[in-house]
């Protein structure tokens, strides 16, 4: 099974904004069949108030991806990601490898697929 930890960056939002923006995302993700979301459980720096941290809200998928779960996948990260021009996401999987994409991200697609696409389980999708 698959895993990756997926966080929202922008520029100049309050925490209560970014906590928002993976609220949505993770709305968008359950709709993807053949993944599981769930917020990660990280400590809060020291000094910080009230757990507000520079990881207020990452999201963890899992899951046997599919060519078309990947597919799925991406199609709801790009429209994220499109929605300002001031945002990125970055995907890290479990293995360390990792991808910060932008609006301005050359061929945002090919390389968030490519990036799943990557991991030993992903499965065609088989043809209909």
């Amino acid at each position: 099974m698959a895993e990756a930890r997926i966080s929202i960056h922008e520029s100049a939002v309050p925490p209560q904004r970014l906590h928002q923006l993976h609220d949505q995302l993770s709305r968008d993700l359950r709709a993807v069949p053949g993944i599981d979301i769930r917020r990660a459980r990280e400590e809060a720096p020291q000094n910080s108030k009230a757990g507000t941290g520079a990881q207020l809200a990452e999201l963890i998928v899992t899951g046997t991806l599919s060519g078309g779960t990947v597919a799925a996948v991406t199609r709801v990260l790009i429209a994220l990601i499109n929605r300002s021009a001031k945002r990125s996401v970055t995907v890290k999987k479990a293995n360390g490898d990792e991808i910060t994409v932008d609006a301005t991200s050359a061929d945002v697609q090919r390389r968030i697929a490519e990036l799943f696409a990557a991991d030993e389980e992903v499965r065609p999708t088989p043809d209909r």
